[in-house]
């Protein structure tokens, strides 16, 4: 399995409450955005590492519930899909579904960005992302 490699020695597990972390719904998301990461990189990609700027999947977090607070059902309705854009292509890597019991009424889809001095045994994705929202009737 590829191991996540942080700009900074704090890995993503130890993003504290203390550090602006709005809600546990936050905490959750990015938790879950790391996970499903992770097993894409592992599942789609021939890297041996792959390395996440700190605040990236934290402030994807906060940006997919605020995208969720007006919709109905929030973010209990949402269907986040993630990919992966290399500038060339976008590869799909995972999606997330809050709740499968709940029809989906918002579709989100979270662009991660390789950043281009990405060697072939190391993943660098930058800090920035791409977010679109669909709002399903």
């Amino acid at each position: 399995m590829p191991p996540v490699i942080q700009g900074s020695p704090v890995s993503l597990s130890s993003i504290t409450e203390e550090e602006e972390v709005e809600s546990l719904e936050a905490q959750l998301i990015m938790r879950k955005l790391q996970s499903v990461l992770y097993r894409g990189v592992e599942r789609y990609l021939t890297c041996d590492a792959f390395i996440v700027p700190r605040n990236t999947l934290l402030r994807a977090s906060q940006d997919v519930l605020r995208l969720c607070t007006d919709r109905p059902h929030g973010l209990r309705s949402a269907l986040v899909e993630l990919f992966l854009s290399d500038g060339d292509s976008c590869k799909r890597l995972a999606q997330v579904v809050a709740d499968p019991r709940q029809e989906v009424k918002t579709v989100i889809k979270l662009t991660l960005h390789q950043d281009d001095t990405s060697d072939p045994d190391t993943l660098h994705l930058r800090s920035g992302y791409t977010m679109e929202r669909l709002c399903l009737p």
